[in-house]
């Protein structure tokens, strides 16, 4: 009998030992429902992530979500450089990135939270409304620059853009220009409201925005149709076109779409592990679907409309 109480002492022993320990150790002050974080965010997708924030606070009041908007780019840079723990950016981080953070041993996670699209706006008195992608390359490039080479008004087209550090402008590049650079004139414009009011206002425009941003107040706006000749046999879409749409966007016949994603550096006792869990559980999901993107987390179910209904 001896030999086994000595087993209870010692199990006995040690559990005293690791709750004294334990009752040493500080109370920890945030929790993922409490706390502060300042996160730096796209602007391409600053009405769904201000949503996001708003929820998230509402439900858990002793959380607070410190937004800035950025470029994508601008992001990704803060995100290296300083105190910046979590990121949202409307693209996936490039090969250069990714090789900054492996030569400097940034330990990341990656969350992927949505399914953008580019949209293509112009002034509603342009009679123009749909553009087959391999015309939006050749007025990029600076081969067409008149309306009436694709079906408008004999007048200019006045490109607007955003900088070159934006998220939009990376999934131009890549999706439509195919990695040459731009060549057409282009006047730079800051922030998507400001893209928005320049093809409401200006008749000869073409501007670009997310695809969040059209649930926004667009008036004298058309949102253009876009068809892709390069587009796969196996989708049967062959000369059609799309307005971007979540159902067009989510069966990839729009062609220029692009992922939203969450880069952290952060535990799993950080509010900015609270809010990442929100915005990838159901209800998160359910704004980004409100916001007109597609989800990235849930299952999705498609609904038929009237052609009324579906125009954005």
């Amino acid at each position: 009998m001896k030999p086994l109480n000595k087993y209870f002492s010692l199990i006995f022993g040690w559990t005293l030992i690791i709750v004294s320990i334990q009752g040493c150790l500080p109370e920890r002050t945030e929790t993922p429902t409490k706390g502060k974080i300042t996160v730096v965010a796209a602007e391409s997708v600053q009405p769904l992530i201000q949503e996001e924030k708003d929820k998230f606070e509402s439900i858990y009041p002793d959380a607070e979500i410190e937004l800035l908007f950025s470029s994508s780019r601008e992001a990704i840079t803060r995100f290296f450089n300083d105190s910046i723990k979590v990121i949202v950016t409307s693209r996936e981080m490039n090969n250069e990135e990714l090789s900054v953070a492996k030569k400097y041993n940034i330990d990341l996670q990656e969350f992927k939270i949505a399914v953008d699209a580019v949209a293509f706006l112009v002034n509603a008195d342009n009679p123009v409304n749909q553009l087959r992608t391999t015309q939006l390359d050749s007025i990029y490039s600076g081969l067409i620059t008149n309306w009436n080479q694709v079906g408008g008004k004999n007048v200019p087209i006045d490109v607007f853009l955003p900088d070159q550090n934006s998220g939009n402008i990376e999934v131009i590049r890549t999706t439509i220009l195919k990695y040459k650079k731009f060549q057409a004139p282009a006047n730079i414009i800051k922030s998507s409201e400001e893209m928005l009011k320049v093809a409401s206002s200006h008749p000869n425009a073409l501007s670009v925005v997310g695809l969040n941003w059209l649930s926004q107040k667009k008036d004298n706006v058309t949102v253009l149709k876009l068809s892709d000749p390069d587009a796969p046999d196996s989708l049967g879409i062959k000369g059609q076109y799309f307005a971007p749409l979540q159902a067009h966007v989510y069966r990839n016949y729009y062609p220029v779409t692009r992922k939203v994603f969450i880069y952290a550096r952060i535990d799993m006792y950080s509010v900015g592990s609270g809010f990442i869990s929100f915005i990838t559980s159901a209800p998160g999901q359910q704004l980004v679907v409100y916001n007109g993107l597609v989800p990235a987390t849930m299952p999705i179910r498609l609904v038929e409309l009237s052609n009324k209904g579906l125009q954005p």
